[in-house]
């Protein structure tokens, strides 16, 4: 969910930039005279603009990573926790549906559902 707010906040910020070049461009190129200095002065400020954006989108996509990652890594141990619990379930014969003198449940010879039949 982070992932797609941060997507959605640099997308609105991106859209803001090129309404913002869209809007003052005209200006600049209607300009006689003192286009020049505004040329001279616009474009190291783009390069520095878009410098920062560049910066600032690749900062974001490594936090939405590390997010992405941590969270797999906590899913996979959730997964490795809930089967290890069910596997010591099965073993302790206190399963769902583990009756007394079940195959779950095994018996008092030590021989179990992996275990083979009683003897």
């Amino acid at each position: 969910m982070k992932l797609l707010f941060r997507i959605t906040v640099l997308a609105l910020a991106a859209v803001g930039a090129r309404t913002l070049f869209e809007r003052f461009r005209p200006r600049v190129s209607g300009a006689t005279g003192a286009g020049n200095v505004v040329g001279e002065t616009l474009a190291p400020a783009v390069r520095d603009a878009a410098a920062n954006v560049k910066q600032t989108s690749t900062q974001a996509v490594q936090e939405a990573a590390a997010d992405v990652k941590q969270a797999s890594n906590e899913a996979v141990q959730d997964v490795m926790d809930a089967t290890r619990q069910a596997a010591q379930e099965l073993r302790d014969g206190t399963g769902p549906g583990a009756a007394p003198g079940s195959v779950l449940a095994g018996d008092a010879t030590g021989s179990g559902p992996v275990g083979g039949p009683a003897r």
